[in-house]
C-alpha cells in the first residue's frame, strides 16, 4: 500500500515537471514573439509651434491704470474726452502714421513688381525648357548624325585597308611599311589595331541609341550627343594619324625629287585618307555649334533656375519686411485694454509723446492677473500677446487673455530681477479675487512648418542631428510601438528653429513624411525574467521526496 502510495506520488511528480516545462515553453514562445527591444518612429509633419513663458500669480482688480503708448510719434487723433465710458478693445489715440504707411505702400508695389518679375522669369524659364528652337538643333544634329553613320562602315573600310592590308609589301602591313621610314614616329601598328576595334563596337552601340532616341525628340539625349561627337573625334584622331605618315613621306620625296616605286599606291592612300579625314572634319565643324548650343542650354537652365530661387527669397524678405510693418503699424493705435471710464486726458493733437508718456487714466473694477515673471521671461513678453489662464481653484475653466502692462522698473529680491505683467483676462463670475491664478503667455507662434517630436533632437560638436531609419525599403507606416531595423540607423545632420515643450521646428535637413527616431527601447532582461518565472513555476523537485526513510516500511 505505501509502495503504491509512493509510486503514485512520483508520477504526480513528474507530471507536474512535465506540465511546468509546456507552460514555460509556450510563455517563452509568446515572450519571443513580442518585440522587446527596438525603435520607436515618428513622421517630419506640419504644424504650428508656439514659444510661451509661464508663470503664477493672483487675480486682483484696476481701479487706474494708466493709458501709455509703446512707440513715440506725434498725435494725430483723439477719440475720447474725460468722463467717457468706453469698452475692452475701443479705439482711444492714434498716433501719426504717415510714414510707416508710405513705406507700407512703396514696399507694398515693390512685392508687386517682385511678383511680375518672378512670374516673367518662370514664363522665360518654361520658354526655354520647352526648347523650341533647342528642339530642332536636336532634330537637326540627329539628322547630321544619321547621315554620317549611314556612310561610316564603308569610310572605317577603306581606312582599315590602308592600314592593314599589304598594297606596298606582301610580308607586312601597309602601315607598319609607313612607319619604317619613321621609326621615332609617336604611331604604332598595334595602338591603330586596337582603336580601330574600338571603333567598331562603339559604333553599334551608338548606332543603336541613335535610332532609339530618333523616336523620341521630345527628350534630349545628352549623353548620345556627347558620346557621338567623342566619337567622330577619335574616328577622325583615328585618319589623322595614317594621313601623317603618308603626308610626310611624300613631302621627303618631292623635297629629293625622288620616284617611288610605289608611287600609285601611296597617292592613293594618301588621297583615300584625306578624303575620309576632310569629310569627319566637316561633320565634326557642323556638330561642334549644334553641341555648344546644347550645352549653352544646360548652362542657360541653371541660370534661370537660380535667378528664379534669388527672386523667390528676395520676394519673401519683402513680404516678411511687410507683415513686420503692418505688425508695426498696430502699435500707432492704442485701444482701451479693459472696460472703464476716461480720467485725466492728458495730451492734444500735435503733442509729441513717448513710450513713459500717460496719454489718460482709465478708471475700472474689471478683474485682472497680476504675474511676476524673472528677467529672462519678462523680456520675451510684449503687450498685446494672447495668454491662457487658469485657476488652482476652478480646474474647468480656462480663459482667454491678453497681457496689456509690462512694468518698466523691475524688483530685486534676493538678487531675482522680477517684472510684473499684468493680463486682462475674460469675464467669468466663478472667478473671485485673490485665487491663484496660472498665466501662459504666447510670446511666439509659427504655423504651417516642419515639427519633429523634441525627443528625436540631439547633438554633437554644437550641431544638432536626428537619426533615421537606412532601410532598404521606405517605412510608410508609423505606430507608437517600437519596431526592429535591419540595418543601423544613419545620422542626419538638421538646423533648427523655435521649439516649444513637445515639438521642434526643422529648417534645414528633413522634408514632410520623412521618418525620425525618437526613442529607441532596450531589453536586457528577457532571459533574466525568463528564468526567474521559471524558477518560480518549478520549485525545488526535494521538497516533493521524503525528507526521511519512513520508518513503518517493510522491505
Amino acid at each position: 500500500m505505501i509502495k503504491r502510495i509512493l509510486k503514485n506520488k512520483k508520477l504526480l511528480f513528474f507530471a507536474i515537471l512535465i506540465l511546468v516545462g509546456i507552460f514555460y515553453f509556450a510563455y517563452s514562445k509568446i515572450k519571443n514573439n513580442q518585440i522587446s527591444e527596438g525603435y520607436i518612429l515618428a513622421k517630419v509633419e506640419k504644424g504650428t509651434i508656439q514659444k510661451s513663458v509661464s508663470g503664477t500669480g493672483y487675480v486682483t482688480s484696476t481701479d487706474v491704470f494708466e493709458i501709455k503708448p509703446t512707440i513715440s510719434g506725434k498725435i494725430l487723433n483723439i477719440y475720447v474726452k474725460e468722463g467717457n465710458y468706453v469698452s475692452k478693445g475701443q479705439l482711444l489715440f492714434v498716433l501719426d502714421d504717415s510714414d510707416i504707411k508710405k513705406q507700407i505702400r512703396d514696399l507694398e508695389l515693390d512685392i508687386e513688381n517682385s511678383k511680375l518679375n518672378l512670374a516673367k522669369a518662370k514664363d522665360d524659364y518654361q520658354r526655354t525648357l520647352r526648347g523650341d528652337d533647342l528642339k530642332k538643333s536636336y532634330e537637326d544634329l540627329l539628322k547630321n548624325l544619321n547621315d554620317i553613320f549611314v556612310s561610316y562602315p564603308d569610310d572605317l573600310e577603306k581606312v582599315r585597308k590602308v592600314y592593314f592590308e599589304k598594297d606596298l609589301d606582301s610580308t607586312i602591313y601597309n602601315i607598319d611599311y609607313y612607319l619604317y621610314y619613321f621609326p621615332q614616329s609617336s604611331v604604332n601598328s598595334n595602338d591603330l589595331q586596337k582603336t580601330y576595334n574600338e571603333l567598331k563596337n562603339n559604333f553599334v552601340l551608338i548606332s543603336q541609341n541613335l535610332q532609339t532616341a530618333k523616336f523620341n525628340t521630345q527628350n534630349i539625349d545628352y549623353n548620345l550627343v556627347r558620346d557621338s561627337y567623342n566619337f567622330l573625334l577619335k574616328t577622325q584622331d583615328f585618319i589623322k594619324s595614317g594621313l601623317d605618315l603618308i603626308r610626310r613621306l611624300k613631302e621627303d620625296l618631292s623635297l629629293s625629287q625622288a620616284y617611288h616605286t610605289k608611287q600609285e599606291i601611296i597617292d592613293r592612300h594618301y588621297n583615300d585618307l584625306n578624303s575620309i579625314y576632310g569629310k569627319y572634319s566637316n561633320y565634326l565643324d557642323s556638330l561642334s555649334s549644334l553641341v555648344n548650343s546644347l550645352n549653352n542650354y544646360q548652362d542657360t537652365l541653371r541660370q534661370k533656375e537660380y535667378d528664379i530661387k534669388s527672386l523667390e527669397l528676395a520676394l519673401q524678405q519683402k513680404e516678411n519686411k511687410l507683415n513686420d510693418l503692418k505688425e508695426d503699424l498696430k502699435d500707432y493705435y492704442i485701444y482701451a485694454p479693459i472696460n472703464g471710464i476716461i480720467q485725466d486726458v492728458n495730451v492734444k493733437i500735435n503733442d509729441y509723446v513717448s513710450s513713459n508718456s500717460v496719454l489718460a487714466k482709465l478708471v475700472s473694477n474689471e478683474k485682472i492677473v497680476e504675474v511676476s515673471l524673472n528677467e529672462i521671461d519678462a523680456a520675451e513678453v510684449k503687450i498685446g500677446q494672447k495668454a491662457i489662464i487658469t485657476f488652482d481653484a476652478l480646474p474647468n475653466i480656462k480663459l482667454k487673455g491678453k497681457v496689456f502692462y509690462i512694468s518698466p522698473i523691475g524688483e530685486i529680491n534676493q538678487g531675482v530681477v522680477n517684472y510684473l505683467v499684468k493680463v486682462s483676462m475674460e469675464n467669468n463670475s466663478q472667478v473671485k479675487i485673490g485665487m491663484t491664478a496660472n498665466v501662459e503667455i504666447i510670446t511666439q507662434t509659427k504655423n504651417n512648418v516642419l515639427t519633429i517630436p523634441n525627443s528625436a533632437i540631439k547633438s554633437i560638436n554644437n550641431r544638432n542631428y536626428v537619426e533615421v531609419p537606412d532601410e532598404r525599403e521606405n517605412i510608410t507606416q508609423v505606430t507608437n510601438r517600437p519596431i526592429k531595423l535591419n540595418y543601423p540607423p544613419k545620422r542626419v545632420f538638421v538646423k533648427i528653429g523655435l521649439s516649444d515643450s513637445n515639438n521642434t521646428e526643422i529648417l534645414e535637413g528633413l522634408k514632410e513624411r520623412d521618418v525620425v527616431i525618437i526613442k529607441k527601447i532596450e531589453n536586457n532582461n528577457n532571459n533574466r525574467q525568463s528564468q526567474g518565472l521559471f524558477q518560480r513555476l518549478l520549485p525545488n523537485p526535494r521538497q516533493f521526496a521524503p525528507q526521511s526513510r519512513p520508518q513503518n516500511i517493510q522491505r
